[in-house]
Parts: C-alpha cells; sequence; structure tokens
C-alpha cells in the first residue's frame, strides 16, 4: 500500500482508489461497485497526472457518455480545479463531429426528421401505412403493451380495445383515470361521443369491458349495437393517425433500431436472415416491419447527406473512418481517460482504437460491469468483460478494482451483491460498505393491488426526515400511476408522449380545516434506467410483477433477431437494471411487493423471491408482517409511541413494535 495521500473532492482517497490513479500502466480498467467513487478516481487520476507527473492539462481527453454527464464532470472538474483548466471534456460523439469537420448534429431534431419522412411514406403507400401499423402492434406487443392507438396510457385491456374500434373509426375518446386517493374509490372509464350526438361510457369493471377484453370483435359489435359507426378509415389515414396521436413513439423506437445497427454493425439484411428462422406467421410481420426501417434508414440517410449533417453514431462511425485514412488532424493527446466504460458501444471502441494507432495515449477506464443495462442503444458489456483481450496490442493491461461503497449500508450491499453475483460472466468483486446501518435499512411493503400501494407508500412517507431525499422507482414510465391519477395524495403531471424517465411529484396531506390537500414533501419518480448514477436517502421500488415490471420478459420480437452471447443466467441485463434500482438507497430499501397466497414473505416478482429466499434473515427482521394473518402492517402512531399495526384491523389486531428502519 502506497504511503501517498491524495485529497479529490474534499476526500482523501482511499486505498483502492490510490492504487488505481497512480498507477502508471499504459492501458487501465478500475472495476468499480456502485456508489464507490468511479467519477471521484477518475478526477484523482487528472489531479495525480497533472501535479506528480507534470502532464500538461491540453493534453488530457476526458470522455463521458452522454452530454448530462459530460456537463456534471465539466462542473466536477470546474470544482476541483478551477476555471480554465484545459482539459477537454466531451462525449465520444463530440470527438468524432470535431474529427468530422463539425458537421451540423441532427441529434436535437432527430425525431422530427424522421417523423417527416415517416409521415411522407404512410400518407401515400398503402404498404409503408399497413407495415406502420404492424410496427406499432409490434411495440404494443413489446413496451408499449398497456398503449392505446390514441397514443393514452391504457392498463385496462377492455377499455384499451375500444379506444382502439373508437379511433379507427374516427371518433374521440376521453380516458378517465382509475382515482383510489379518496374513501370512495372510482374506476377508469371510457367516455364518447359519435358525430351524431350519441354518447357512451364503459367502465373498467363492467362486463362489457370484461367482454372486450377477450375478444376485440365485441367491441366492434357494442358499437353497432349504441348506432355508432364501425367502419374502419382509409388505412393511409389510420397510419398517419396512429403516427401523429404517438408522438415521438414511433420516432423514438425506430430510430433506436437504426442506432442499435449501426452501434452493433447489425445490418438490415442480417436481421433479415435471421429472422428467416422463425415460422411464417412471425417471419412474414417481421418482414414487413424491416422493409420499413430499411426505407426510412435509406431516405433518413439521404436528407442527412444533403443537409451535411452526421446523427451521434454517425460522428463516430464517420470519424473512425477519417482516423483509419490517416485524416486526422486534432490534438495529440497523451492521456484518454473514459468514465461509465462497461455502457460503451463496439463503434465507440473502434473510434479508440483507431485514435490510439494514429496518435498514441495512455488509457484509463473506469466503469462498472454489474450497472451494463444498454444493450438496446447498442451497449455492450462484453467491451468490458473482454477488455484485455481488445487493448492487449498495447500491452498487458492493467486490472484494478475499487470496492468500497460509500452510499449504501453493508446489509444492503450485502443483500444486492448475492443477488447479482449470481451472474457468473461478470467480473467478481468484493463490494463493501463503510457504514453498517443501526436500524433494519430493508422492508418489504407487501400489497394486494395499486391502491395498497399508494397506502403502503405514504404511510412509510408519514415517518420519514421531513429533508430526506426520496425516489420512487419503476420498471417504467406508466409505473407512476400505481401511485394513482395525480390528483390525490400523490400529485403529479405526465404526458402520455413525454421521453423523460423521472416525473417531480408531491405528496400531500388531506387538511380538514382547509378542506383540501396540502403539501407534505417532495419527491422524484424515476424508471430504473433513468435512476443509474443518482442516490436519495430513501427508495422505494415498485417490483410488483403484476404490472409488467421486474424482469421484463416480453419478447421484443425485433430485437430478438440481434445475436446475443449466452451469460449464464436468466435475465442478465433484467437483473443488472433490478439491482441498478436496489443500489441508489442511501439509508432505506423499501421494496413494493405484490404478495402471493396473502404471505407477506412472499412474491409474484421472481426477483424478489430471490431476494426472500437468499436473505430471510435480514427481511425477516426488517420487514414487519402480522403473526396472526401473515399480512402487510402499518405504521401507528408518533414519537415513542410507534408500533405496527394489521392493515386488516379491525378484522385482526396483530401488532409488532417498531424496531425503525
Amino acid at each position: 500500500m502506497s504511503s501517498k495521500k491524495l485529497i479529490v473532492k474534499g476526500h482523501e482517497l482511499d486505498g483502492q482508489q490510490l492504487e488505481a490513479v497512480i498507477d502508471r500502466s499504459h492501458t487501465q480498467l478500475v472495476i468499480a461497485g456502485a456508489g464507490t467513487g468511479k467519477t471521484t478516481t477518475l478526477v484523482g487520476k487528472v489531479r495525480y497526472l497533472v501535479e506528480s507527473e507534470g502532464v500538461d492539462p491540453s493534453r488530457i481527453l476526458i470522455i463521458s457518455l452522454t452530454n448530462n454527464t459530460v456537463e456534471d464532470m465539466k462542473e466536477t472538474i470546474k470544482g476541483e480545479f478551477g476555471p480554465g483548466f484545459a482539459a477537454d471534456v466531451m462525449t465520444i460523439h463530440a470527438l468524432g463531429n470535431r474529427i468530422v469537420r463539425m458537421r451540423s448534429c441532427v441529434g436535437p431534431v432527430k425525431n422530427k426528421l424522421l417523423g417527416s419522412i415517416i409521415y411522407d411514406l404512410v400518407e401515400t403507400d398503402r404498404p409503408r401505412a399497413r407495415a406502420l401499423l404492424s410496427y406499432v402492434e409490434g411495440m404494443r406487443a413489446t413496451t408499449a403493451s398497456d398503449i392505446s392507438l390514441n397514443g393514452i396510457s391504457i392498463r385496462n385491456r377492455g377499455l384499451r380495445n375500444i379506444s382502439d374500434v373508437l379511433f379507427e373509426v374516427g371518433i374521440r375518446c376521453e380516458y378517465t383515470r382509475a382515482d383510489y386517493s379518496g374513501n370512495q374509490p372510482t374506476p377508469a372509464f371510457i367516455e364518447a361521443t359519435d358525430p351524431k350526438g350519441r354518447k357512451l361510457k364503459v367502465i373498467a369493471e363492467s362486463e362489457n369491458a370484461k367482454n372486450f377484453a377477450k375478444d376485440p370483435a365485441k367491441a366492434r359489435e357494442y358499437l353497432g349495437d349504441m348506432g355508432f359507426p364501425t367502419e374502419t378509415m382509409n388505412i393511409n389515414d389510420l397510419a398517419a393517425n396512429v403516427l401523429e396521436a404517438w408522438g415521438n413513439r414511433i420516432p423514438e423506437s425506430i430510430g433506436s433500431l437504426i442506432s442499435r445497427c449501426k452501434n452493433t454493425g447489425i445490418t438490415i439484411a442480417d436481421l433479415k436472415r435471421a429472422n428467416m428462422r422463425n415460422p411464417v406467421t412471425v417471419r412474414v410481420p417481421i418482414e414487413e416491419r424491416l422493409d420499413l426501417v430499411d426505407r426510412v434508414w435509406d431516405l433518413y440517410n439521404m436528407t442527412c447527406i444533403q443537409g451535411n449533417m452526421a446523427d451521434y453514431d454517425d460522428m463516430v462511425i464517420q470519424a473512425t473512418d477519417v482516423v483509419r485514412s490517416g485524416g486526422y488532424r486534432g490534438k495529440r493527446y497523451e492521456y484518454v481517460l473514459v468514465d461509465e466504460y462497461q455502457d460503451v458501444s463496439r463503434t465507440l471502441v473502434g473510434l479508440l482504437k483507431a485514435l490510439r494507432e494514429a496518435i498514441g495515449f495512455d488509457l484509463f477506464c473506469v466503469g462498472d460491469d454489474w450497472q451494463s443495462i444498454y444493450s438496446f442503444n447498442g451497449g455492450d458489456v462484453w467491451q468490458m468483460l473482454e477488455f484485455s483481450d481488445i487493448w492487449h496490442e498495447w500491452g498487458e493491461p492493467s486490472i484494478r478494482r475499487i470496492e468500497v461503497t460509500y452510499r449504501s449500508p453493508q446489509q444492503i450491499v450485502e443483500m444486492t451483491n448475492r443477488f447479482v453475483s449470481k451472474n457468473p460472466m461478470q467480473h467478481r468483486k468484493d463490494v463493501r460498505s463503510c457504514h453498517v446501518s443501526d436500524v433494519p435499512p430493508v422492508q418489504l411493503l407487501s400489497v394486494n393491488n395499486d391502491r395498497e400501494i399508494q397506502r403502503m407508500v405514504s404511510n412509510r412517507l408519514q415517518f420519514l426526515d421531513k429533508d430526506a431525499s426520496v425516489f420512487i422507482i419503476g420498471r417504467g414510465r406508466n409505473d407512476v400511476f400505481a401511485l394513482g391519477n395525480g390528483s390525490g395524495q400523490f400529485s403529479f403531471s405526465i404526458s402520455d408522449n413525454r421521453a423523460s424517465g423521472t416525473v417531480d411529484v408531491v405528496f400531500r396531506n388531506w387538511d380538514d380545516e382547509k378542506g383540501d390537500w396540502v403539501e407534505d414533501r417532495r419527491l422524484t419518480y424515476l424508471t430504473a434506467h433513468s435512476s443509474k448514477g443518482l442516490e436519495a436517502d430513501y427508495v422505494f421500488l415498485i417490483a410488483d410483477r403484476d404490472r409488467g415490471g421486474f424482469p421484463s420478459t416480453v419478447a421484443d420480437d425485433i430485437g430478438d433477431l440481434f445475436p446475443r452471447r449466452d451469460e449464464g443466467v436468466p435475465y442478465p441485463e433484467e437483473r443488472r437494471v433490478f439491482y441498478v434500482a436496489m443500489t441508489r438507497a442511501k439509508r432505506g430499501l423499501f421494496i413494493v411487493n405484490k404478495m402471493e397466497d396473502g404471505y407477506a414473505l412472499s412474491s409474484l416478482n421472481p426477483f424478489t423471491q430471490e431476494l426472500i429466499s437468499d436473505n430471510g434473515l435480514l427481511l425477516t427482521k426488517s420487514t414487519p408482517f402480522c403473526r396472526e394473518c401473515f399480512g402487510p402492517m402499518r405504521l401507528i402512531g408518533s414519537g415513542n409511541g410507534l408500533f405496527y399495526g394489521c392493515c386488516d384491523y379491525p378484522n385482526c389486531k396483530g401488532t409488532r413494535p417498531y424496531k425503525g428502519f
């Protein structure tokens, strides 16, 4: 162990961080754990190079993967070294654009451009219009399973089917979400009025809605019985209307597919060949969708060329070609440092290798393969797993680890390590915490339905420190509606076309004197993906399997055509997504869990079942369940009088002592 000391961001580097920083190997990989200080270590490397080795800061390039993380890194560098520090901090795409001489960036208008191209196609071309509707059905079988043709998220299948038919015949409907916030909950319903003024209303719990869920044809029959039009509009108009109603969803999806092809080197022709292995009933619609994507891609490329534009992927690919052909005229960097290396793509590594061959530099990379969760965008965890083989041309790389986390207490660390480590293809690491919680930091909040999710989360929120930060994390964007419709105790607003995975939420209590809701605290809802890199004192993780959450098992018929390597465990990336969500918690983790057969320590979610099986003592001690009926319990009382009481009171009067969380 070195006797040196290094202060970064006001803290002395720990032993492992320091050893990684002072290592002078030409190629380094630092394998990190969640909360172990990846950014601190990278900034420490910069400080060591500049202050101990006399390296000119202008010869240092720091690469992060997104514009947001680059801005965060710039602020960190500025805070550490002051304004005017000469090291370059940028995305790999920005570097690529410098190399191709600063072409206009498609990025901010990519969805708009793709949407315009798709609209022009489907407006007049019947086969393309039919292909778009087929593509939408593919999306609805996977990532958009709850989205009606009108672009609105409707979880009830019967209501969604009647909404679809109304949209197809050109009648606008209004959807009202269920409201469980008051003492008299109201179910969701659909309302519509036809051109002649006839009205209909379908309630989620009605027999009609149940019939529509079983057979969508029943919905059209019902419209006919009500005197409503039943003839579907022209297919070109329908496709154009769906495209408009879905906002950015369709351009985003097609754009992501094109991006994934670029980042993996897989062509549409490759996907078509893989599709030939499917039975004909599956093969034909996928072929149709791939033809649509292929045509959109061609027109998109043509538009970019004519406008002298490049998207983020092309900036990297074209820059690699320029460098390999001897056309690099940029800075001669001595050191390149890469953050979040677990999320790099094959094309990104290709550009780094081409640059290294052209100008030579030492390479320092930091990443956590346990948090590699972006394969759908071309991220390739194998670039990190096979780091030594990829970079062996520059000598044997140095592989080091930083394993002391400064975020979660040891109990959470042990539980999450045990869970994610079951993947045999990952880098082994012994992540450990710098502190142990005095009280059990994990609780299962067992529920039977969405209404109980709201009640259990709100019950625990009542007893958390007012100044504590709180995240509510779900698998997808629409899991926020587990908190209600945004008009009750949890107030929020979310557009159905919103691209962000983050929603600001206000937790409110009812004030009898004012006769209205009053703000209690502010918190944040995030998808598991958007929570990466963030942390909060307390995390409520919606692990409800019934909502289509963890693990996401719905097959993506086009995504499944991409070759993938066996990692030796089911749902490897989904395990990492679940791990990311759990490791955001600094003080306490609440896992919201649908109970099975009425028992609190049971789950419909296989991941939660595994946590219970592997951590029975931890969860039994920290998770209150009624010893009388095995049901969930809520906190009751205040101050020193806190205790847990059965949620089924007065039918069950079981109690348990409160031990803190």
